[in-house]
């Protein structure tokens, strides 16, 4: 057999350095964001601190402080007209109490795992989307076009790695793919029963209709009582360690702050706390037109004047991409930026704030990943106010499906536990507060909310 070379031409997506830098930036919170301009100092010389900018900048922060306890003084993070309950399992709107988040945790096991700039940039946008239990809300599907992939192969092959890592179960797209991730670590002999009770018997299990199980699978009651037990001691939530309260409390920093101005107009301000401001090295730039300079010195101080203006473009990019998203926030949730109601949100999703503000959504993504924003109304991720529409209402309003959520959690919360409300009936319910909302969406719904039918919610 003869051996030949040939060319194949192909296309290929490559991103320059300052475009793939640009959006290093852009995913960074805060605080994140501090330690990389820290790193920048010390590795580019030419890149200094100006230091009369950043004082009259740390003067506006201050300022911004100031206004936050003058008006909000010891408030609580969460939003208006909600109590606090320590065990709300949703915890999207109140502070994290870790020792490390869980982003970073699992970011840090990426980064061991992985060292391919493409593949880590899929991993990053699966973690970035995880939700407050640590299960991934969009399908591989819409990552691959978000990052103008030709199959959805290679994000399949990534998200089966993250669901390697600890918290076993992380990235599952359901309770079913969970448990069975945990299975194949956690058992030993019994694998592959519990592994066929969970794929095919998931509902009788949770019903601990064990007769069924045993017959249908032929094998013994107590066999399938054994995994049955075995199965209640994996963990349904994969972050939820992640998100409790043990001895010490790590207080997110918000990235973006809106107020009132003294017009009682809301207005936005990116975080710019301990975040110095920049500028290329005077020193540097007159020894760059001094005569009689080796060639390798001059080019030198030319790559490192560019790395230092590239990194400066940079932040200033994550700026005023963050306050074209808080702005449009503004127009589009005005509503519930005044009220603090949540029954006044509005679908909001990354394809209409794209357009907008005029970027792809995938850099929309990783805007709002891991970002926090504080409010006149409290304290929330970014991600808070993105969601679908699930139906219009009798006013032809489009309904939140987070709205329904809220309500339908609080409906279940305030029924006669002697006589739960059925599915039917809270759809009756929506009904006659004007919304059409399917019961198919509200059981969904109450399953995303880990709450049982009403048969096993009698007391």
């Amino acid at each position: 057999m003869s051996m030949r070379v040939t060319q194949i031409q192909t296309q290929k997506t490559i991103l320059a350095p300052s475009m793939q830098q640009s959006i290093e930036m852009l995913i960074l919170p805060i605080a994140e964001l501090n330690t990389a301009i820290d790193q920048e100092l010390q590795e580019n010389p030419l890149l200094e601190i100006d230091e009369a900018l950043t004082a009259q900048q740390n003067k506006h922060v201050d300022d911004i402080i100031q206004y936050s306890i003058k008006n909000y003084g010891d408030r609580h993070y969460s939003p208006a007209g909600q109590q606090s309950n320590p065990d709300d399992e949703i915890v999207e709107d109140r502070p994290i109490a870790c020792s490390i988040s869980l982003d970073e945790f699992l970011l840090n096991q990426l980064h061991l795992e992985i060292t391919d700039t493409e593949e880590l940039k899929i991993g990053e946008l699966i973690i970035g989307n995880l939700d407050e239990n640590g299960y991934l809300k969009i399908s591989v599907e819409e990552i691959a076009r978000w990052l103008d992939l030709e199959d959805t192969y290679p994000v399949e092959m990534i998200l089966t790695i993250i669901q390697s890592f600890e918290p076993l179960g992380i990235a599952s797209r359901n309770l079913q793919e969970c448990l069975l991730t945990q299975i194949k670590q956690n058992f030993n002999g019994h694998c592959e029963l519990a592994q066929k009770i969970v794929r095919h018997h998931l509902d009788e299990l949770g019903r601990k209709k064990y007769q069924d199980i045993a017959r249908k699978l032929k094998v013994g009651l107590d066999e399938v009582r054994a995994i049955a037990r075995a199965i209640a001691t994996l963990e349904p939530k994969p972050s939820r360690k992640y998100l409790k309260n043990d001895e010490q409390n790590i207080y997110v920093k918000p990235d973006i702050t809106i107020i009132k101005d003294e017009n009682d107009q809301l207005k936005v301000s990116i975080n710019n706390e301990n975040i110095p401001c920049l500028r290329v090295s005077q020193t540097y730039q007159k020894i760059l037109k001094q005569p009689n300079r080796s060639k390798e010195e001059t080019e030198f101080i030319r790559e490192k004047i560019k790395n230092a203006l590239l990194f400066m473009k940079s932040i200033e990019q994550r700026k005023q991409t963050l306050k074209n998203i808080a702005e449009y926030l503004i127009q589009h949730q005005r509503d519930f930026l005044e009220t603090g109601n949540h029954s006044t949100l509005k679908p909001m999703i990354l394809k209409d704030v794209a357009q907008v503000v005029d970027r792809n959504e995938s850099t929309v993504c990783r805007a709002i990943s891991n970002k926090f924003i504080e409010t006149p109304v409290g304290f929330f991720p970014i991600k808070y106010f993105f969601s679908q529409a699930v139906n219009d209402n009798a006013d032809g309003e489009s309904v939140t499906s987070r709205s329904v959520k809220e309500d339908l959690k609080a409906l279940i919360e305030d029924e006669d536990k002697a006589h739960p409300l059925s599915d039917s009936e809270i759809e009756a319910y929506f009904k006659e507060k004007g919304m059409k909302i399917a019961r198919r969406t509200i059981s969904k719904y109450r399953k995303q909310l880990n709450i049982l039918p009403s048969h096993l919610r009698k007391s």
